[in-house]
């Protein structure tokens, strides 16, 4: 479902968002030096039912459109699924699960979803139960098993250096969530995600291409694509956006021999903002064109040939 940002081009001043964006760049970068990465959503997992709500929401996301991409009607039936980036909780891991897939793997650079409080698996499956006709006991039971350390269809990986590759089964579908977007390496990230997936995979992406720092991304969504490599690569760290584009995404994933690629924009901003920021962006970001640049965020689609 496409939809248009609200930006109001009237009150762009690009010198000013330039300046204060570059601010809060820096900002940033001493914030993590000081306290690492810890808020990877707008809202902490502890608010319990927003979270419940959120992990639900996206995981009916994702089946609707891997379901009509793929036109399988039950399509993590028996498969082992692999989410990069899974955050704060492994929520949607056992939802899959009661779902009826085989087994999850979760990969993340930062150890959060260790944190997550009991109370809110608690929660997840007391809705799931009530409201969805899932195997509920089956995903419990997953849990219970990682939670003592003992073999379980629920795999929590944290590798600071994100290797794919590392995962230790090949696996039929690859998603993830708003996380793309924070790999260091998009080009080894796919490429290591084809060593891993079967032939016949599926990879479900949803990619936000904004600018993340609070109260800027609303007044200038394209502010991170104002200032050249050299300063950004100056200020950047683990879970910086990537800048990385819509075309770039596509080569690497025809040069990893993955076909069927589906682009679907889900935010997309005015063009009269696009045309008047395009002008003052980096050089790189400045030679793409207005119906490029003003795609914000996007499903991404492909298979595994």
């Amino acid at each position: 479902m496409k939809y248009t940002k609200k930006t109001s081009p009237t009150t762009i001043n690009n010198n000013l968002y330039h300046t204060i964006g570059s601010l809060l760049i820096v900002m940033n970068k001493v914030r993590h030096m000081l306290l690492g990465y810890k808020t990877p959503r707008t809202f902490p997992v502890t608010h319990i039912k927003q979270t419940v709500d959120y992990d639900l929401k996206i995981v009916d996301r994702w089946i609707n459109y891997v379901r009509n991409y793929s036109g399988d009607t039950t399509p993590v039936k028996d498969k082992v699924v692999l989410e990069l980036g899974v955050g704060p909780d492994l929520g949607t891991g056992l939802i899959l699960l009661a779902m009826g897939a085989k087994k999850y793997f979760a990969l993340d650079v930062h150890n959060l979803a260790s944190f997550a409080p009991k109370e809110f698996y608690k929660s997840l499956f007391q809705r799931l139960r009530k409201d969805y006709d899932y195997n509920v006991d089956f995903a419990e039971e997953q849990l219970e098993k990682f939670q003592k350390g003992e073999d379980s269809g629920l795999c929590y990986v944290v590798d600071k250096n994100f290797n794919i590759s590392d995962i230790p089964e090949e696996v039929d579908i690859i998603i993830t969530q708003v996380a793309f977007e924070h790999f260091d390496d998009v080009e080894n990230a796919i490429k290591e995600m084809s060593i891993k997936i079967k032939k016949g995979g599926i990879l479900f992406s949803h990619i936000d291409m904004n600018t993340h720092t609070r109260w800027i991304k609303d007044k200038d969504p394209l502010n991170i694509y104002r200032y050249n490599d050299l300063f950004w690569n100056m200020f950047k760290f683990k879970g910086s956006p990537n800048r990385v584009r819509i075309p770039q995404y596509v080569n690497y994933l025809e040069g990893n021999n993955w076909s069927n690629i589906v682009i679907e924009p889900r935010t997309v901003l005015e063009e009269e903002y696009v045309e008047k920021v395009l002008p003052t962006l980096s050089k790189k970001f400045r030679d793409l064109n207005v119906s490029e640049m003003k795609k914000l965020s996007f499903i991404l689609m492909s298979k595994k040939d």
